[in-house]
């Protein structure tokens, strides 16, 4: 009968055996370590000389190539000028050329700029219908204006795997005529043959393909044309070396690892390539690799058998202090017995266990300590339910004598009553999970408690016992309560503003919103929290708020007006955000959330809307009033100035208009003049201005007036608006008008004022009053009251004319004028009052 292996089962055993096995296997790696460490070396040596190699071979191959272009261009500079236009005498020049070349073209060909072949090389050849229109050697040739070496492609006349050069021929005028182009074929080319003493080893072999992996030139002829990266035998470092990659490296193929070498041509773009066996270059070192094994093997079985007798020598004085540990902990020894004498690790091991334990029975004390004076309930129970642990605090809320729990059952310590409120915590921490409720003891007071149950759960998954821990939480449930309550009545007054109030996040998410989200947006408040804010307010509000929202979260307040679009209905909201700065340790502080407050402004909008409308236009007749008139005529005097046109400027006033107020009273007057507003408007162009000064004063810009008659005919039409009866309370109304026209040309120099202009206009209605009324007077800009006055009634459809030549000079003053100056003043306010009058005529009629 075999007798079972015993292995060692000590300490010391098991550190004299491992350190022997150590020492075997340091050894017996050690020897193949330096091996392989070697072979790195000589890798990269063997990398370094190959690389080297590929580099000279091609510098050389770029020579060789560089020869073949200024051959070609040589033979192209050396075609007769008389050749160019004559097929034949080009056929015939080149066929001569042929023996020149050598063997370093199978063929050279002539293509025509459209790209039909011309003439070839080849002895005894007919040309055929060739053309070389589409292929890149040709169009690149033609584009670049030079010659170029071609990338690889299989001919479509011989069908034979070829690369040609190419040379451009130019004309008499610098133009390409012809192209020439000589062909290497690969099958016989000599690219390798002529660097093949440059391959690495005597297996080892080089390669050359094209900047996107096709085979020019291989030891394997069948290859050739074969794209490398599609082949199933893929060179090492393929895809590194056509993504720009040279230099060596060490990869493994379909024939087994090797050193691999790519340098990229600097003439054509295209990479040649070393493939080194491994297997060849390192043959010497596998000798040396076996002898290496024997002698570290028997090595390292010494070394171990000596390490494995010291190591258990060494640790004799650790086993016995294993013996003393053992006694102090199961017979009750005194852990003196652990405070060892020996001054080595052994012996400071020992002291340090004397010390732990030492240690351990003082932190027991101050736990103790600290459980008995913690505002807490803690009590510690088993799987029986049992109490192992009580502190002060449990003892005095139960009202026992210290450790008077200790042993006994839950049931029995806090009675039936108190045992069925803990029975649930209890089953789930026997069952391993956390138990906590907050309840309400009403004792002689109210009480609120918060209690918890955490199980102690062993190594082997298995629930031993749990922890029992209760406090007295009535003050901070009663602060609680007081905050909700205040919560709430904040909530309450917050869903009750019309103000749009939220909380944003640093993601732009919504922490909280009001009611008004609701009422102005459609959105539930319940779904506020979390939502995006660009789901909130859509998605051109949040893209208009994104910069004031960073200017905020960088610190800075923001207030700022947006237009939203929700519900059916369009608000202007004012914005504010009031950045919720956090404080992080004593002096660093971040922006944690932003506060959001809006306000709709779209009614206050609305009333500084009509407010601009008041001020800018006539409340009676909706036109233009003084100070926006004011405004569009410096607006287009400095117009008139840049672009050299002819500005013209109406004055107009109803006839009589004052005997329509004394005789109808001023609603009628009023009615006049709305509808004389409107006839005004309709009667001139759409690019004219028509505004209302005081009373019956009317005035219209008239902009880019191309001739005095121009101006005539506007007036003209003008009056006869003005001719059909206006409608109004009082009946039928006959209504008539004075127009008064000043025309001044935009030239070089200082700009009239406003006063000369308008003076210049009144001047010309003056003229027109004192001709009878119901007519047109225009005026140059710098004549006098009474030259070259032209008027037109409405009989002769403006047939009168003023002078015929505009005046070439700066705009002089005219006639004197009657209106107050200052046009961009605003118009005094009449309240049906007796008007103005001004050198004693009126200066408006009719209250407004």
């Amino acid at each position: 009968m075999r007798r079972p292996i015993f292995f060692p089962t000590t300490l010391r055993s098991r550190l004299a055996g491992a350190v022997g096995v150590l020492v075997l296997g340091a050894t017996v790696l050690a020897g193949p370590l330096a091996v392989d460490v070697a072979e790195q070396d000589l890798r990269a040596v063997l990398g370094g000389q190959q690389y080297a190699a590929v580099r000279s071979a091609a510098t050389f191959l770029d020579d060789v190539l560089d020869a073949r272009l200024r051959q070609m261009a040589a033979l192209a500079a050396a075609l007769p000028p008389d050749a160019l236009g004559d097929a034949r005498r080009l056929q015939a020049w080149l066929a001569a050329r042929m023996p020149d070349a050598g063997d370093e073209f199978v063929n050279i060909a002539v293509f025509a700029r459209n790209g039909d072949l011309v003439a070839s090389g080849a002895a005894g050849a007919a040309l055929q219908p060739l053309t070389a229109t589409g292929r890149p050697y040709f169009e690149e040739t033609l584009l670049r204006g030079r010659g170029l070496v071609s990338d690889p492609f299989q001919s479509r006349l011989s069908g034979a795997r070829v690369v040609l050069v190419t040379a451009p021929v130019f004309d008499d005028h610098g133009e390409i005529a012809y192209v020439l182009a000589g062909r290497i074929d690969l099958q016989h080319a000599r690219f390798l043959r002529q660097v093949d003493a440059l391959r690495p080893g005597k297996t080892g072999y080089l390669f050359l393909m094209s900047a996107d992996g096709v085979l020019i030139d291989h030891p394997v002829k069948p290859r050739l044309m074969d794209r490398l990266d599609a082949a199933p035998r893929t060179p090492p470092g393929l895809d590194r070396a056509l993504h720009g990659f040279e230099g060596w490296l060490r990869g493994s193929d379909a024939d087994g690892p090797a050193i691999v070498s790519y340098k990229r041509l600097a003439t054509t773009g295209w990479i040649l390539g070393a493939r080194y066996p491994e297997a060849e270059a390192f043959a010497p070192l596998a000798g040396v690799r076996r002898t290496v094994l024997g002698v570290a093997a028997g090595l390292a079985l010494a070394t171990g058998l000596l390490a494995w007798w010291f190591v258990r020598r060494a640790l004799r004085p650790l086993d016995a202090l294993r013996r003393d540990v053992a006694a102090v902990r199961h017979a009750g020894a005194d852990t003196g017995l652990l405070a060892l004498e020996g001054g080595d690790e052994v012996g400071e091991l020992g002291r340090a266990f004397h010390d732990l334990v030492r240690s351990r029975e003082r932190a027991a004390a101050r736990m103790r300590a600290i459980a008995d004076n913690v505002p807490a309930v803690i009590a510690y129970v088993d799987r029986n339910e049992r109490f192992e642990f009580t502190n002060a605090g449990f003892d005095r809320m139960i009202g026992t004598p210290p450790d008077y729990a200790l042993g006994r059952t839950v049931r029995e310590v806090l009675g039936e009553a108190g045992y069925t409120r803990l029975e649930p915590l209890i089953r789930a921490a026997l069952y391993g999970e956390h138990g906590h409720v907050e309840d309400v003891r009403s004792d002689d007071v109210r009480r609120h408690q918060m209690i918890d149950t955490i199980p102690d759960v062993g190594p082997d998954g298995r629930v031993t016992g749990f922890t029992v821990m209760a406090m007295d939480i009535s003050e901070r449930k009663e602060a609680e309560l007081a905050q909700a309550a205040s919560e709430g009545r904040l909530r309450l007054i917050a869903d009750n503003l019309p103000v749009l109030i939220c909380y944003i996040d640093r993601n732009h998410r919504l922490g909280f919103g009001n009611a008004t989200f609701e009422a102005w947006l459609g959105v539930e408040r319940a779904r506020l929290p979390g939502m995006h804010l660009a789901e909130a307010l859509g998605k051109p509000a949040y893209d208009a708020a994104r910069p004031r929202l960073k200017q905020a979260f960088e610190g800075s307040g923001a207030t700022f007006e947006m237009p939203l679009q929700a519900q059916g209905r369009h608000r202007i909201l004012e914005w504010t955000f009031v950045p919720d700065v956090q404080a992080q340790g004593r002096l660093a502080v971040a922006v944690g959330g932003v506060y959001a407050l809006a306000h709709d402004m779209t009614r206050v909008k609305e009333a500084e809307r009509r407010l601009v409308q008041m001020a800018r236009f006539d409340s009676l007749t909706g036109i233009a009033n003084r100070r926006l008139f004011g405004e569009a005529l410096g607006q287009a005097l400095e117009r008139a100035r840049r672009q050299r046109h002819v500005l013209g400027l109406a004055y107009l006033d109803i006839d009589h208009f004052k005997t329509i107020n004394d005789t109808w009273g001023h609603g009628v007057g009023d009615e006049v003049l709305k509808e004389f507003a409107q006839r005004l408007t309709a009667g001139v162009r759409a690019t004219d201005t028509p505004a209302r000064l005081a009373g019956d004063e009317f005035v219209v810009l008239l902009e880019d007036v191309k001739a005095t008659d121009e101006a005539e005919r506007i007036g003209a039409k003008i009056l006869a608006a003005m001719a059909r009866p206006f409608a109004t309370a009082a009946g039928d109304l006959a209504v008539t008008a004075s127009v008064g026209i000043a025309l001044v040309r935009g030239a070089d120099g200082p700009l009239p004022t406003q006063d000369q202009v308008l003076g210049w206009a009144d001047g010309a209605l003056y003229a027109a009053k004192h001709g009878g009324r119901n007519r047109v007077v225009v005026r140059l800009a710098g004549e006098g009251d009474g030259a070259g006055d032209g008027a037109a009634a409405p009989d002769d459809a403006g047939t009168a004319r003023a002078q015929r030549q505009m005046p070439s000079g700066d705009a002089g003053g005219g006639g004197a004028a009657r209106r107050p100056p200052g046009i961009g003043a605003d118009p005094p306010a009449y309240g049906g009052a007796e008007p103005a009058t001004v050198d004693g005529r009126p200066a408006g009629h009719g209250g407004v």
